[in-house]
């Protein structure tokens, strides 16, 4: 290999290490004190991002699910939550005779499911709000005043499981093949991230 070969290699080879350092310092989980509820929150640094194509209403309309990963720790006790936020770029005007929300009905009361590689994870949203789990300030929260926050508990092998999982998606009516929601947004390097923080690597 001559000089002019070796120095290129060199230098590709430092440009590519470069970036994983600065993907790296991105995927990093973003830990804070919530100033409402004196909690330490420890969330991913970057949500995952589902939607579904509404060509039926309108022209490059679409549903959103927005997904955000976060660990919750209130006097040394630890609870592991997923943040959605239902949301649309549809207006009022374009969804007469339907709920304003995705999926035809008002989320909170109804069950979300992950489609992760062969599993389906069914999670149940309850009636625990977000600032009841120790998250008082919005986590991730998408550019609409009209989002819906839904808060779903979970556990570590589970945000395990989806960090790792080769596909995703969602379901809000298992027998409605309408409601799925595809992955727009792969954030997984960084709810790996979380992952890997959490079980302290």
């Amino acid at each position: 290999m001559d000089r002019a070969t070796w120095i290129a290699v060199c230098l590709i080879l430092s440009i590519a290490q470069s970036g994983c350092v600065t993907t790296s310092d991105t995927e990093a989980p973003q830990e804070y004190l919530d100033n409402e509820t004196a909690a330490t929150v420890l969330v991913a640094a970057r949500p995952l991002v589902f939607a579904r194509d509404r060509p039926e209403l309108a022209v490059h309309m679409r549903d959103y699910v927005t997904l955000a990963a976060a660990a919750v720790d209130r006097m040394g006790k630890t609870d592991y939550v997923l943040i959605a936020y239902f949301w649309t770029t549809l207006d009022a005007h374009g969804r007469e005779g339907e709920s304003a929300m995705p999926g035809g009905a008002d989320p909170r009361t109804r069950e979300l499911i992950i489609v992760a590689d062969d599993r389906r994870i069914r999670l149940r949203s309850g009636a625990v709000s977000a600032h009841d789990m120790g998250i008082g300030e919005a986590v991730h929260a998408p550019p609409s005043r009209a989002a819906i926050q839904v808060l779903y508990r979970v556990d570590l092998a589970t945000l395990r499981f989806l960090s790792a999982a080769h596909h995703l998606a969602l379901l809000q009516d298992v027998n409605d093949p309408t409601s799925s929601f595809q992955l727009w947004s792969d954030r997984r390097p960084a709810l790996n991230g979380l992952v890997r923080s959490l079980n302290g690597q």
